[in-house]
């Protein structure tokens, strides 16, 4: 394995042996979610860089192994959270997809951080339920895109609130031709079942995929937890 270092968003290799003069080249971010602020991180005006080893396979796809620089104050437990819903294209050595051990860096800073009110926020996990769609509004192919014939996912960052609404924080992977429009605008009239912790509903972070699919030429909708 080789050691390689992502910067928030920024990949390069650090003492890569070359091979047959051509180095590996770096992994790359293929998307990735903001990293959450705790109550107690703000209130201290802590700002830094949370680095987390973690190894690569051949598909791209991250375990993390260690944090390597931390910042405290909940931060680094917020990186790592993060880390799990971002994604990256592999290393590769001669094209070929190879596995390697990367150390990445997650910047906390204030002026980029989402807002205040999602300090704190909980996700899916042991003891507390998954929010649950009950009310669908179907995104649609734009004409443009169904010409096109474009397929894929949208990918959007939100909080699911207690009163079944999503707050969308961010697009973390758009689609071209107005699907990416399509989508906000159907999901801002999505109706949730709230997460529950402990009998008590709760705001949480997902993410959420909506597909298109040309065989039905609209989306097919899927919540991530």
């Amino acid at each position: 394995m080789v050691l390689v270092v992502l910067l928030s968003q920024r990949v390069h290799v650090v003492d890569s042996p070359a091979i047959n003069d051509r180095p590996i080249e770096s992994p790359e971010v293929l998307y990735y979610t903001d990293p959450f602020y705790t109550r107690t991180a703000r209130e201290k005006k802590i700002e830094g860089t949370v680095t987390i080893e973690a190894t690569f396979d051949v598909r791209g796809c991250m375990k993390v192994l260690r944090t390597v620089k931390t910042v405290g104050f909940g931060l680094d437990e917020n990186a790592v959270t993060a880390l799990r819903s971002w994604r990256f294209s592999p290393a590769k050595r001669n094209g070929e997809p190879v596995e390697a051990i990367a150390q990445i860096d997650v910047d906390f800073s204030l002026a980029a951080a989402p807002p205040i009110e999602y300090d704190d926020i909980n996700r899916v996990g042991p003891g507390i339920s998954a929010p649950m769609v009950i009310r669908r509004v179907e995104p649609q192919y734009t004409g443009e895109a169904g010409r096109a014939r474009v397929v894929g996912t949208v990918i959007l960052q939100a909080v699911i609130q207690t009163n079944g609404t999503a707050d969308i924080l961010k697009v973390v992977k758009p689609l071209p031709l107005g699907l990416t429009e399509s989508v906000l605008e159907a999901i801002q009239q999505w109706r949730f079942r709230p997460a529950v912790q402990n009998g008590k509903d709760i705001p949480v972070a997902l993410n959420i995929e909506v597909g298109f699919n040309l065989d039905k030429m609209n989306a097919q909708p899927d919540v991530c937890r």
